[in-house]
Order: C-alpha cells, then structure tokens, then sequence
C-alpha cells in the first residue's frame, strides 16, 4: 500500500534569521516520506506566492523572533484572497504556548513547541491533511469574536 504524497512548504518571515529548527524539521518530513520545500526568508505576500506557485498541502510555518500573532492575523486572509482554502497550517518554534489558542483561532491548526520529535510533527500532518483546511478558520474566528 502506497502512501499518500504531502507536499510542504517551510518557511520562515523576512527577518527571522534562525534556520536550525527549520532546516531539521525539513528534513524530518523529508525522511517521513514528504516532499519539502524549503522556503528560507520572506514577507506574508512572499509566503503566500509560494503556496500558490509551488501548490502545497501544508505550509510549516516557522517563527523564532515573535510577531507570531500579527503575521498569522495577514496571512490567513491573504491565502484565502488568492484563493487557498485547502491547507492545513502547522506553526512552530520559540512561540510562546499562551498564544497558542490565540493561534488556532485566527486559523492556524497546530502549533509546535521546539524540541519535540520530528515523527510527532510528521504523524500530525499525515492523520490532518485534507481533512482541516482554511475553509474552516472563517468559522472559528467568527466566533471568537
């Protein structure tokens, strides 16, 4: 029995110049049977054209310098303008975990903290993709308001 082929994008923000924790994880999806994109640095627009042009199933976003929330808060609408409704959205890094509900209301799916193994990030995204999509974070923020 063959598996299903996910394809993720990795990326980090514009000035987030870490890349230990992105580059391991990359790896570890690679090794659990992915293909991965490494996306290094780039704006929310940048971000979003490469979802776009590379039509990914995940996008493991990794953020170690903060601004978490605010970049979550634009890049959910500007996914859904461009027309990306079916991607599941991991988030992870040095995120601190009383935002992480903050997170997963503006529609991020999961959130990481360092450290854990790469097989947990692995096993979530093969048992989550295609059956969360962004389609779904409309009604979560709606009622979180």
């Amino acid at each position: 029995m063959s598996e299903q082929h996910i394809k993720v994008l990795v990326a980090k923000k514009k000035i987030d110049v870490h890349g230990r924790g992105s580059k391991l994880i990359a790896q570890e999806l690679r090794d659990a049977g992915m293909e991965v994109v490494y996306f290094r640095f780039g704006t929310v627009d940048d971000i979003v054209n490469a979802v776009v042009q590379e039509d990914v199933d995940v996008l493991a976003l990794s953020i170690f310098t903060s601004g978490h929330l605010a970049i979550t808060q634009k890049l959910i609408p500007a996914l859904k303008a461009r027309g990306v409704d079916d991607l599941l959205l991991v988030m992870g890094g040095c995120i601190p975990e009383v935002d992480f509900d903050a997170l997963r209301g503006l529609g991020a799916h999961e959130v990481f903290l360092p450290g854990l193994p790469g097989e947990v990030v692995a096993d979530y995204i093969k048992q989550n993709v295609g059956k969360r999509s962004l389609a779904e974070t409309g009604k979560l923020a709606a009622a979180a308001q």
